[in-house]
């Protein structure tokens, strides 16, 4: 499979792990490095309590940085995050 396969595999699956009211913690970060070693991409779905104190594109920024991983989707509550960017395709113009 390729890489944007993936992509879309995990787009349209249902959330590997959910992000609590706690917050990233320790575990969580541990957890999701497991996941992502696993998976490659994984969804993360975040209750409404733990976006209370930040941002949903915060979170989804801090979780990357501290997994160093690179944030690809955010969709209201849920956001997907890769160990590898996901280079974009760009078809050339012809004129």
């Amino acid at each position: 499979m390729t890489y944007q396969k993936d992509f879309k595999k995990a787009l349209l699956s249902k959330p590997h792990v959910i992000l609590g009211k706690s917050g990233i913690t320790e575990e969580f970060v541990a957890h999701a490095l497991k996941l992502l070693k696993k998976h490659k991409i994984i969804k993360i779905k975040t209750l409404k309590s733990a976006t209370q104190s930040l941002d949903i594109d915060e979170l989804a920024n801090q979780l990357c940085i501290a997994t160093d991983s690179h944030l690809l989707d955010v969709r209201g509550r849920i956001f997907i995050i890769s160990m590898y960017p996901i280079k974009k395709k760009i078809n050339p113009i012809s004129y």
